[in-house]
């Protein structure tokens, strides 16, 4: 009966578009996104946008079985499942979790007779809609404006979005109504200088660290496989490619491009290129047979949902990287104004999981504040500690960044010596600024040194996922509060704590700017860099490595990951010392598996490779 009812509505609604302000709110329902400007602050110079104005919205549509779409993500991806690997394609998927072609094609045509661009994105859980700011304010009942808000360029409107009940019955959220969005990409530049690339800084270094030269050289080297990466940047072809022939691996017919959409938000972007050259470039050496595929997005909450879910709706890349993330406490704080629909969390949680569903390994760089955040009104403070998203998500391979041993003076009495690899944080830098903190005043380089680190801690917007629970050091923490408001403390002492959530990173590896690896960008030339974001794309890039070699996609990495970590055999070697291993706050756990400051720990991809189950036994 409910289906029936549903085809009489559609019948009805037909493709008449209800859409008015005036003499039709009566007619109109709201929208579950809840976007009001008398609960924002500090607004000013605010003025009506051009009616002539291009802007896109996404039209997020209903999953069906929520439950059950979580549970299979897990199974597909878990050895004692009944559902191992047994990954879903994107049309599998859409008939399962996603609204039907009936219900996306009445909805396309609603809004195509409001005279608006619609496509509908093949999982049923999406449909992009595009047209001039009259017809928008017409269709939506809205009424966009702009202005400045925490010193950054917003576009709002004062009345919540809203449509006809029979249109908005699967509608779970519209984004882009409003579209301030922080956030950056997550590379840090080293004060060393760079004349070109050399062995000991290429990623060839990462591949010998970490035990994986011989699945590198000796397998099918990414053969058949693509690494996608998601970027807010530019695609520098050339630079790339200029690194990759430096290389030594090919460069013909590998790097392509797919842009995916969304809006660009006003002047809040970074879309410098050093990052999608460094992401391109560390993936495409390491994985020197597979084609990288980078899906470009303007740079918004829209662009980041449009993004992904073109990825996984082309379902070509097996593995993707993510090196760009913002604070939960953002977007807590955009969830608070009324700026961004409280629903993104789990709607960017559902896209994901759809890529877990797939088989897709999806990797994101875990930030490079340590467990500090960002806020609205200066992006480049710490307020508090705070997780990082997406890293966050149970859904992706969170990795982390680690410091390899080093000793090296950079100024007068500003010298490091690390003896044995541990968790990338600015302390190593403490003794020297506490000696000589002139000298981090002449050199800008190394302030930023001092308050850099590999990102991790516990999630306040996802619960602790399955596969992490009853790991030992999960939800528990030893932290040191190194930072203060007047600069970093000498000595201060452990702290033990416990909190419930989503614990990240899962891994790390070599991230560190001090140890970090040359990249060569179109405007830079060659530059030392490090970040987290390194670590995204070489795990990509592995992931097509060994997935060259199997008759399946490794899929999420976690399950696995956190079971071997637990056995005999296990593939990591863990950075758990309570002392010299922090992230600015969290440290290691000693003789636990887990800690927030390195995750799991490194990898040795040669046992993981080896451990790693193809097929449910």
């Amino acid at each position: 009966m409910k289906k029936m009812g549903l085809i009489v509505t559609s019948l009805v609604v037909g493709l008449i578009c209800f859409g008015g302000i005036q003499g039709q709110a009566a007619k109109l329902v709201t929208v579950a996104t809840p976007y009001r400007q008398s609960r924002l602050q500090h607004l000013y110079h605010v003025k009506k946008v051009a009616k002539k104005k291009t802007v896109s919205l996404d039209i997020v549509l209903k999953p069906r079985q929520t439950k059950t779409l979580s549970q299979l993500a897990l199974a597909v991806n878990t050895t004692d499942s009944q559902s191992f690997k047994g990954y879903l394609t994107p049309q599998q998927f859409r008939a399962k979790f996603g609204q039907s072609s009936a219900t996306t094609s009445r909805l396309t045509r609603y809004f195509r007779a409001c005279h608006l661009q619609a496509t509908a994105a093949n999982n049923g859980l999406l449909i992009r809609v595009k047209g001039h700011v009259a017809t928008i304010n017409k269709a939506f009942a809205v009424n966009l404006k702009t202005a400045r808000y925490h010193g950054k360029k917003i576009q709002f409107s004062k009345q919540a979005p809203r449509l006809p009940k029979q249109v908005a019955q699967p509608i779970r959220a519209v984004v882009g109504v409003t579209n301030l969005m922080i956030a950056k990409s997550l590379t840090t530049k080293s004060p060393a200088q760079v004349k070109h690339l050399t062995a000991k800084r290429s990623p060839t270094k990462f591949l010998k660290q970490y035990h994986a030269s011989n699945l590198a050289t000796s397998g099918q080297q990414g053969a058949g496989q693509t690494v996608g990466i998601i970027s807010f940047g530019h695609v520098p072809t050339a630079a790339i490619k200029h690194f990759w022939r430096q290389a030594g691996v090919p460069t013909t017919g590998r790097l392509e491009t797919k842009t995916t959409g969304g809006a660009t938000v006003m002047d809040n972007g970074d879309d410098s290129d050093d990052e999608t050259a460094l992401d391109a470039e560390q993936a495409g050496t390491i994985a020197p047979r597979a084609k990288v595929r980078v899906y470009t997005a303007k740079f918004s909450d829209i662009g980041w949902l449009d993004a992904f879910t073109t990825a996984f709706a082309e379902n070509r890349a097996s593995s993707l990287s993510l090196s760009w993330g913002l604070s939960e406490n953002i977007l807590r704080d955009l969830n608070r104004d009324h700026l961004l629909t409280p629903l993104y969390g789990d709607i960017m949680n559902t896209l994901l999981a759809q890529g877990a569903i797939q088989g897709i390994s999806t990797f994101v760089a875990s930030g490079d504040t340590g467990a500090y955040g960002q806020n609205l009104s200066e992006s480049s403070a710490m307020p508090g500690i705070e997780a990082d998203f997406p890293a966050d998500s149970p859904w992706v391979t969170a990795t982390g960044g680690s410091t390899l041993p080093i000793k090296k003076t950079f100024a007068p009495g500003i010298s490091v010596n690390v003896t044995r690899e541990r968790t990338w944080g600015g302390g190593i830098f403490f003794k020297g600024y506490h000696q000589h903190p002139l000298q981090f005043i002449k050199h800008p380089i190394l302030l930023e040194e001092l308050t850099a680190a590999s990102g991790g801690g516990i999630s306040r917007l996802y619960g602790t996922p399955k596969y992490q629970q009853g790991v030992a050091g999960v939800n528990t923490y030893n932290a040191r509060k190194y930072l203060t408001a007047v600069g970093p403390k000498s000595g201060p002492k452990l702290i033990h704590g416990y909190r419930s959530g989503r614990n990240y990173p899962d891994v790390v590896a070599n991230a560190d700017p001090i140890t970090g690896y040359d990249i060569y960008s179109k405007n830079s030339g060659w530059e030392l860099m490090g970040g987290t974001s390194a670590v995204a794309p070489q795990f990509a890039a592995m992931a097509a490595v060994m997935n060259s070699d199997r008759s399946q996609r490794m899929g999420l990495w976690n399950p696995q990951l956190y079971a071997l970590a637990q056995t005999d055999h296990s593939p990591f070697t863990r950075l758990d010392a309570a002392t010299n291993n922090g992230n600015l706050y969290y440290v290691g756990q000693p003789g636990k598996v887990y800690n927030q400051a390195a995750g799991l720990g490194t990898v040795n991809f040669e046992k993981l490779a080896r451990s790693y189950q193809q097929a449910r036994s």
